[in-house]
């Protein structure tokens, strides 16, 4: 037979795509850098001519493999915004003249600096909050990132505080990130995306009926983390925990899986007459994990300090705390009130770190300022399930008014833990008042003072101070330390200060990766 078959063939362009070394399988900061690839296209008839191809660069998600297209031009340039993780990158050449499609592939990985620094809390003029983070880089310098929160749907208001655990490898379940509001109080991831996982009320299973009707507030969750003046700042103790709310105050431990409840509030004395709580707990902060840490706490109704009559996890209430003759201050107060709390991170040992808490008169024409400074309770170590020991006094200094000016008029207190040092502002002046030398330094910060905020990274006697000009809206985020023997010394850090566009309330430290971030953006491979 003849065969009649047409061997005419016309030639097909063929495309081959190549990446240069540098361009191909990048690491990339997700919110600071951007991805660029210029990749060198060759045809076999068409050579470079790029009018005849169409181009799409795209990630690849899910089991439908949905497209996320980041570029449709030949060279990519593509601001990074998925979050961190490992990703694969496609790039499709298509010939115009013949349909046919060409794909090279590949790699990205992503991270992100927000895993560890400094969240900054602050409100804008309409009072609106806002959170920030001060992010430490690879080559050690510091990085301003705005808005690491969206609060574009919610608009929370009323920047109350943050409040993070600490991060420990394994317990990442039982680690937690809290933001204050004055119209919610919000648990969010901790990860790299500071997303909403839901309101104290709704997750955190606390039984307050017998105290309150109102819907439960979140104010502390102790311990706090505690100060290794490293990087990776420790959950304190993982075994137990305890939460102050508006109305009441809880001791419990943690389960096995993660899971949190509350029963009992304990801000009684056996009697179910439940008093109001000072809003923080006394805890000795150290500078490591242990289980032998117990509060104190403070009545507001009997103005008096109290600490728990049992262990974390127990059925328990509060016992009042007996006085002595010549002791250097009393537990039970009379005609005299809590102003301000705060625990310090002393380095020496953390059996002896302090507590101190400023008082002041009630009544009489001459209102005097003090500060109390204690060590508070533990476990009996020869009977641990009883009730812990008493808290230790360690001494009273009375506010000496002629030398620390205006101290009665101050907006923020905030004590060294090196140094009997403590720090108060009026206005735009910083007071830097030794308590026990009764000396004194101050220095105009330029515009009010709206934060001063320990640091937990970097040592002892060095702290975060923001200002704000309500005139012009903006402020400066500053570095400072104190330095001295009996006349403190202020220092500020000039190679560390950023300006702001917010009103800073709180300052929190940060670490960790969540392995429980929401569900993954668009383009994550899974």
């Amino acid at each position: 037979t003849k065969d009649k078959g047409n061997y005419d063939y016309t030639p097909l362009n063929g495309v081959t795509i190549a990446f240069a070394n540098e361009e191909a399988n990048q690491t990339l900061e997700k919110g600071f850098d951007t991805l660029r690839i210029h990749p060198e296209i060759k045809g076999d008839i068409y050579g470079e001519n790029e009018e005849n191809y169409e181009y799409k660069w795209f990630f690849c998600s899910g089991k439908e493999h949905k497209h996320t297209v980041v570029g449709t031009a030949k060279d990519l340039e593509w601001p990074v915004t998925f979050k961190p993780g490992d990703y694969t990158l496609y790039f499709q050449v298509m010939d115009k003249s013949t349909g046919l499609e060409w794909i090279k592939s590949t790699g990205l990985s992503v991270f992100s600096e927000l895993t560890q620094g400094w969240m900054l809390l602050g409100e804008l003029p309409d009072r609106e909050i806002r959170l920030d983070m001060l992010t430490k880089k690879a080559d050690n310098s510091l990085a301003l990132v705005e808005n690491i929160f969206d609060n574009s749907e919610m608009h929370l208001k009323g920047a109350r505080g943050l409040n993070f655990t600490g991060f420990r490898s394994g317990k990442q379940s039982i680690t937690h990130l809290w933001l204050m509001t004055d119209d919610k109080d919000l648990r969010l991831t901790w990860g790299n995306n500071f997303l909403p996982v839901g309101e104290f009320h709704e997750i955190i299973e606390v039984e307050e009926m017998e105290a309150s009707r109102e819907t439960p507030r979140f104010y502390d969750m102790f311990p706090r983390q505690f100060g290794g003046y490293g990087v990776m700042m420790g959950m304190r103790s993982f075994n137990e925990r305890g939460i102050v709310t508006e109305h009441a105050i809880y001791m419990s431990k943690p389960g096995y899986d993660g899971t949190e409840t509350y029963p009992n509030p304990m801000n009684h004395y056996g009697d179910k007459k439940f008093f109001k709580p000072y809003p923080m707990a006394f805890v000795q902060l150290g500078t490591f994990p242990t289980g032998n840490i117990l509060p104190l706490f403070y009545d507001m109704d009997e103005e008096c300090f109290v600490k728990p009559n049992a262990n974390y996890g127990s059925t328990a209430n509060c016992i009042k705390l007996a006085d002595r003759v010549g002791d250097p201050f009393p537990w039970n107060q009379y005609k005299r009130t809590i102003v301000y709390g705060e625990n310090l991170r002393e380095m020496s040992s953390d059996n002896y770190c302090h507590c101190v808490a400023i008082m002041k008169d009630t009544e009489g024409v001459d209102i005097n300022y003090y500060i109390y400074k204690f060590i508070p309770t533990k476990k009996n170590i020869y009977f641990p399930t009883g009730a812990p020991l008493d808290p230790t006094k360690k001494g009273c200094f009375t506010i000496n008014k002629t030398i620390a000016v205006d101290f009665d008029k101050a907006s923020h207190y905030m004590f060294l833990s090196s140094g009997n040092v403590v720090l108060y502002s009026v206005g735009a002046t910083l007071y830097a008042y030794n308590y026990t030398y009764e000396t004194i330094t101050s220095m105009d910060m330029g515009a009010d003072i709206c934060c001063i905020d320990a640091d937990v990274v970097f040592g002892t006697n060095v702290f975060w101070l923001a200002t704000y000009d309500e005139t012009t809206q903006k402020g400066e985020l500053k570095y400072m330390g104190v330095g001295g023997n009996q006349t403190p010394i202020l220092a500020v850090d000039d190679e560390v200060g950023f300006p702001v566009t917010m009103k800073i309330k709180d300052v929190e430290w940060k670490y960790g990766e969540d392995p429980a971030e929401e569900e993954p953006e668009e383009g994550e491979n899974k």
